[in-house]
Formats: C-alpha cells, sequence, structure tokens
C-alpha cells in the first residue's frame, strides 16, 4: 500500500494552530458526544492537548488524556472556569471516535501504543498523529504501522494540516 502526503491547509503562523486542528477534528467526522483521546507524555503532550482541547470545547465532544498512550492510565478533560482545560478524574477505558496520538509517544514502547489504537479506536474511527518535527511519524514508519489518516504539524509558523491517502 503506497501512501502520500496531501497538504490540506497551512496557517500563516501560530494564531492558526487551533483553527488548523479543529480542521482535522471537524473532517475526521467527531460531532458532539463523540470521544476524542490525546495520547502522549506528561507535561509537553499533556499542556499541548489542554490547549487544543479548549477549543474544540464547544464542539460538545467527550475529550481525554491517556498517559503515555495507556488507557488505564486516563484522564477526563474538563472546562474550569478561570482556567482552561483541566485533567480532572481519572477514567475507566473508553472506545473514542478520535485518537491523538502525540510525538511524546515516540519515548514509549510501540507495542503499547499499538495497544492503545487497537483498544481505544472505535470502529471507523480516525488517528491524527501531532507534532513539532515535521516528518517524524513517516521518519520511524508510523503511518505503514497503523492507519494515522491525518497529521498535524504545528510550529509558530506555518502550522501545517496534512492527510494521509493510498495511491494507486
Amino acid at each position: 500500500m503506497n501512501r502520500e502526503r496531501k497538504v490540506l491547509s497551512i496557517g500563516k503562523d501560530h494564531t492558526d494552530m487551533p483553527a488548523v486542528f479543529s480542521s482535522l477534528v471537524e473532517k475526521a467526522g467527531a460531532k458532539k458526544g463523540d470521544t476524542l483521546i490525546w495520547a502522549g507524555c506528561e507535561g509537553a503532550c499533556y499542556a499541548m492537548a489542554t490547549f487544543f482541547s479548549y477549543f474544540l470545547k464547544d464542539v460538545g465532544l467527550n475529550l481525554y488524556f491517556a498517559t503515555d498512550g495507556d488507557l488505564s492510565r486516563l484522564w477526563r478533560l474538563e472546562p474550569i472556569n478561570d482556567l482552561g482545560m483541566v485533567a480532572t478524574k481519572k477514567e475507566g477505558p473508553v472506545r473514542a471516535k478520535v485518537i491523538v496520538l502525540m510525538s511524546g509517544l515516540v519515548n514509549v514502547p510501540f507495542e503499547n501504543v499499538l495497544a492503545l489504537v487497537r483498544d481505544g479506536l472505535g470502529e471507523g474511527g480516525t488517528i491524527i498523529g501531532e507534532t513539532v518535527v515535521p516528518g517524524l511519524f513517516e521518519s520511524m514508519k508510523w503511518h505503514e504501522r497503523m492507519p494515522i489518516r491525518f497529521i498535524f504539524e504545528f510550529s509558530m509558523e506555518r502550522p501545517t494540516a496534512i492527510e494521509i491517502v493510498e495511491i494507486a
């Protein structure tokens, strides 16, 4: 199976990051009541998950953060007045319409990431890879080993949304 990158949108600078990312969630088909799981490391990934979740709060998604991509370490993200999005309570495993694999997972055994996708992605669900390192998921061949549909490469300049499409 051959796959290639198709650029969907490029923002002008950091102010476009939320809109570019939100467009991918919408393109993934997520609607009110659906579940989105962020999977990443403590600290930096968690901070980015809460940052981007803030801009998704009005969509009405059930938002979670899986620390190190572990569904047994799943936290519900909820809006808190004066703070933004916060992990409020630990919850049991759920199945998601969208899983966002964050670049901090490259420090987790790949088999753990595969287990997260196998056990956490609902039928017809979509995987979005999220990274500050252009080409990271392709260089690690993750897009060949799991069905990553979208990649969000964000930076202070030119945040970019990409779709991975099959070619004949």
